[in-house]
């Protein structure tokens, strides 16, 4: 399976879904970190501890880019708003003026609205504790160790954060998340023949 977050303890339900959070405030959740292979195990490649840390998703405007319903991107010169694709089609060799209080702009035959403040992997904390979530720094990475063994769940405690207090989504096209550095998995059982 190799090591990924999952909704469960026992690690039998990956959280490979978005969280449904369009809400306005702080939404906390708990998810766990490992793999349920316990033959498994997760080293760093190059640094000295495997990190775990929010990180932006969000694409930039691209020219000459075929763009689906619901996809989710920000200008290429961010303006601190993101848009959603409400008219598929591939964009022109020119960006649109952005808007940022109605339907925002045409760039070839694709329409953009925009969707409110864009989301950032600052709008996110975590820790291996729920008292340290308190004091987490959004955006910040958290160390799991040298080395991680399959067959055990570490618990990783999530905040995330809407501070423009308006209604946002962006389930369609995910817009922050969560990630290691470059690490390897290799497995301690060698099974011959």
């Amino acid at each position: 399976m190799a090591f990924m977050l999952y909704t469960d303890k026992k690690m039998r339900n990956p959280a490979n879904t978005r969280l449904t959070f369009n809400g306005v405030g702080n939404l906390d959740v708990v998810l766990y970190f490992g793999s349920s292979q316990s033959d498994e195990v997760l080293s760093p490649e190059t640094d000295a501890q495997i990190i775990l840390k929010p990180v932006n998703l969000i694409k930039k405007w691209q020219p000459n880019k075929y763009y689906d319903y619901g996809n989710i991107i920000e200008p290429s010169n961010p303006n601190g708003y993101i848009y959603q694709c409400i008219t598929p089609g591939r964009t022109g060799s020119k960006e649109p003026r952005w808007w940022v209080d109605y339907i925002s702009g045409v760039s070839g035959s694709a329409w953009f609205k925009v969707l409110g403040e864009a989301f950032r992997h600052t709008d996110i904390k975590i820790s291996l504790t729920q008292a340290g979530l308190d004091s987490a720094v959004g955006g910040e990475g958290i160390e799991l160790g040298d080395q991680l063994q399959g067959g055990r769940a570490i618990p990783i405690y999530m905040r995330v954060v809407n501070k423009s207090y308006s209604l946002r989504n962006d389930f369609t096209d995910a817009c922050r998340g969560l990630a290691t550095n470059s690490t390897i998995t290799t497995t301690t059982n060698v099974y011959a023949d």
